[in-house]
């Protein structure tokens, strides 16, 4: 997956071009505040994930921690 910041900044961008465009034809498609919802809300979900699968919290992740002691590389 790229680069977390460029993601946010993309899906940010596009809901703005979005806005833009449904504005421009008189239509409110969505608002600013709405718009740093979302991105908020991705930020968190990435947030998580990565927290998660970059941690040794699952069984497996355990197991390569373990291992990583046994051989001196944690």
């Amino acid at each position: 997956m790229g680069n977390f910041s460029d993601i946010i900044r993309f899906v940010t961008g596009f809901l703005l071009s979005l806005k833009l465009l449904f504005e421009s034809f008189g239509h409110s498609f969505i608002t600013n505040d709405q718009i740093d919802a979302i991105a908020n809300v991705a930020s968190f979900l990435f947030i998580l994930y990565f927290g998660y699968k970059n941690n040794y919290v699952t069984k497996k992740g355990k197991e390569q921690k373990e291992l990583l002691k046994k051989h001196n590389l944690d």
